[in-house]
């Protein structure tokens, strides 16, 4: 059996403030305790665009979505597929330093 799969995240003990996993202290107050947890792996799409003249390396057209994840934190992800609108749900994965999204999530 597959575990769901899960979108990883970070939480301030001292502040509470909640950013995706990076390294060094908490963005907010600088504080070093920090820990990791996991949410489902959806977002909703607040803005999205695609470049038809990408920098070289990447594909044309090139799209990409602003996803609001769990506990309201935000990230830049790769679209796979067709581009989504404002408003609508968006499956995340991490792929390596990338985000990526699915504009048609999977059930």
């Amino acid at each position: 059996m597959t575990p769901e799969p899960e979108l990883a995240l970070t939480r301030c003990l001292s502040c509470h403030a909640r950013f995706l996993p990076r390294d060094g202290p908490c963005p907010k107050c600088a504080s070093t305790e920090c820990a990791p947890y996991s949410v489902a792996p959806v977002g909703r799409v607040l803005a999205a665009t695609e470049l038809h003249y990408p920098p070289t390396g990447w594909h044309s057209p090139h799209r990409l979505a602003l996803v609001e994840a769990a506990d309201a934190v935000r990230l830049l992800a790769v679209v796979e597929g067709p581009l989504p609108t404002a408003g609508a749900l968006v499956e995340v994965r991490q792929d390596g330093d990338l985000y990526r999204a699915r504009s048609e999530p999977t059930k």
